[in-house]
């Protein structure tokens, strides 16, 4: 069916269509995706602007109410002068224009024994004039019985440093309002608190005004206290409402968040949520298909432009491509089909149609390439045969080398198994006597991987092995077998060893840790972590003094050394083994230890590759032959 030039030129440029259609529909539909973020960061920045507004006379309030609490603290301690505390409240007030009013109100007797209220209260009158609350200056007014007195009481004696009041009406007011408290204390005991009044009647006109879209609509409340103080919601009277629990608004749940859209009446609502400084809240619901209209609008009309533009171009092109590609594209195909049998050195002459001459200069570069390819190949094939010979070697070198004829006799045992992972990583393990009464084993661990790392270890081995035998204390062989590595110029290579001497007689070991991992003894039932102390690697500071620490083992006592191939060991998720894994391992089951532990390992990473050799030794004390101190 489309053996034909022509109705391959057919297919492909139905292809092309589709292929045209696909991105360009895609890239319309990123771009009215980001747009709507812009709209929902420009509804966002335009709220946020307001929102600091209110937090900013917010602010203000506070610093009022504090500025207040300190001159009452001097009220308080110095006369207690009625004309000294006006003066105050007064000034403060011209200071902070924005407060409708402030006052300095004492505890029960704290001013005059014979007075139980004793209060100064500023405020603006209508004409724009400071005056004070007559019922104050008489000494008769009982705020004690005031809601607004007894929260910023209640507030300041649980030990909260600021304190705001939930919105009401006073009695003397009939407009909304809002009061901040501090404490006022003498020598850290609370004595009265100092007060600022802000009106809320004009915020909440400006709050419920608030429409991005017109039939948003927004809710005030306090989230903490659970109780309404203003919405806008359709059908929902505010005045009734109000104060009331935000469990009565069907939309509302504590799992809302920012613009996160919920369902409500059969409408996607995008919920911007505002937390002010005094507690209270906004959340602004915008309908989602309100808030991106005009978005899709114009993504409409950009995918109708984008797909007419589309057929138009392509229908041009196939009248173009009918006419002058038919006998170049048969050229163009049996060269092609001439390169596809092998002939990598046939080159395309084609100058005209310009589009096809360039696809020829591209089919004649890519047989060039494959030509360098194949070569490439070649090269990395034998470069690929030359790193796994190189690793076949060097795990040669590292197994050939470890000792397989465990001690077994009447004093100790010793057993030992290294699982090699695929590229060689330098584990190694040693045991040997260095006197009639001594025994030496070591577990050690070099960086690095490949020959490199199989030959350092195996330099690493023979000078510990040979230092001790010499005889030089433990300390001493330590330094001199990193000295002697050191001097290898190895570049980044160094090894971590455990190396310990048992003493047979009496069951003490001498060790040296060259920042390995911990070891665990078992006396009794449980294994536990030995702490040891810790030096340097071998092989980076020639100079390095090395110390020893030392144990004591008792007869059927177990000593277990490893590698960081065990608690390193990994799943496919890089989830390690872990050494809580490994002391519970050893913890559990009988038998041979160090079976269990690799068969926990295998279970434990579920096939994953093995990144790093995994080295385990055992030694169990049988008995000994003299008695410790």
């Amino acid at each position: 069916m489309f053996s034909t030039i022509k109705s391959k030129i057919l297919v492909l440029i139905f292809a092309l269509l589709c292929v045209l259609t696909c991105i360009l529909t895609g890239v319309s539909l990123y771009t009215f995706h980001h747009s709507k973020e812009l709209i929902i960061a420009g509804n966002n920045s335009s709220i946020m602007a307001f929102e600091g507004q209110l937090n900013k006379e917010m602010a203000e309030m506070e610093k009022e109410a504090l500025d207040l609490a300190v001159m009452g603290e001097i009220y308080y301690q110095n006369g207690k002068h009625q004309e000294t505390g006006e003066f105050f409240a007064k000034r403060l007030l011209k200071n902070y224009p924005n407060s409708m009013g402030n006052g300095i109100w004492f505890e029960p007797y704290k001013i005059d024994k014979n007075r139980k209220s004793s209060c100064i209260h500023a405020l603006w009158d209508e004409n724009g004039k400071i005056g004070f609350l007559p019922s104050c200056v008489r000494g008769d007014y009982d705020y004690f019985s005031r809601n607004w007195y007894a929260e910023i009481i209640k507030d300041l004696k649980s030990g909260k440093k600021i304190s705001w009041t939930r919105p009401y009406k006073s009695s003397e007011v009939e407009f909304l309002m809002t009061t901040v408290g501090v404490g006022i204390y003498d020598k850290k005991k609370l004595v009265g608190i100092a007060m600022v009044d802000w009106q809320m009647d004009t915020i909440l006109k400006s709050i419920l005004t608030i429409k991005p879209t017109p039939n948003s609509f927004v809710l005030f409340a306090d989230k903490t206290n659970d109780y309404i103080i203003a919405t806008t919601e359709p059908g929902i009277d505010t005045a009734k409402v109000m104060g009331k629990s935000l469990k009565n608004l069907a939309w509302y749940s504590t799992a809302l968040k920012e613009g996160v859209p919920f369902d409500y009446h059969g409408t996607k609502y995008i919920p911007y949520i505002k937390q002010l400084h005094n507690g209270l809240f906004l959340i602004i619901n915008v309908p989602e298909r309100e808030l991106f209209s005009a978005g899709l609008h114009h993504l409409h009309v950009v995918l109708s432009v984008l797909l007419i533009a589309c057929v138009l171009i392509i229908g041009i092109l196939y009248f173009v491509l009918k006419k002058n590609i038919n006998q170049p594209l048969e050229k163009l195909t049996q060269t092609a089909e001439e390169i596809g049998k092998g002939n990598l050195n046939l080159a395309i002459q084609l100058d005209q149609p310009l589009e096809l001459a360039q696809l020829a200069a591209i089919l004649n570069k890519m047989t060039k390439d494959i030509k360098e390819h194949i070569i490439n190949l070649a090269r990395v094939s034998q470069e690929k045969e030359k790193i796994e010979s190189e690793l076949a070697i060097a795990h040669t070198i590292q197994t050939s080398v470890l000792p397989t004829d465990f001690p077994k006799n009447e004093a100790f045992e010793l057993v030992a198994s290294m699982t090699a992972a695929r590229e060689v990583g330098g584990d190694f393990y040693d045991f040997f006597p260095v006197d009639k009464t001594h025994y030496a084993f070591v577990m050690a661990d070099v960086s690095g991987k490949g020959i490199t790392a199989a030959l350092y270890m195996m330099s690493a081995k023979t000078m510990i092995k040979n230092m001790l035998q010499a005889g030089y204390p433990l300390a001493e062989a330590a330094s001199k077998v990193n000295k002697g590595l050191c001097d290898n110029h190895a570049r980044g290579m160094f090894v971590t060893a455990f190396i310990g001497i048992l003493d047979m007689k009496t069951g003490q070991i001498e060790y040296i840790s060259a920042g390995h991992c911990p070891p665990l003894v078992k006396k009794g039932k449980q294994y536990t972590y030995v702490k040891v102390n810790q030096n340097l690697v071998l092989g980076i500071t020639p100079n390095y003094i090395y110390k020893t620490g030392s144990f004591q083992l008792k007869k059927n006592n177990r000593l277990f050394l490893y590698t960081d191939g065990v608690t390193e060991a990994q799943t496919k998720t890089e989830k390690l083994y872990g050494p809580e894994r490994l002391q519970k391992a050893l913890n559990q089951g009988t038998g041979d230890t160090i079976s269990r532990v690799r068969h926990r390992i295998h279970r434990f990473t579920k096939g994953a590759n093995q990144s790093d050799d995994i080295t385990m030794m055992e030694v169990i004390l049988k008995k000994t032959t003299k008695r410790t101190k």
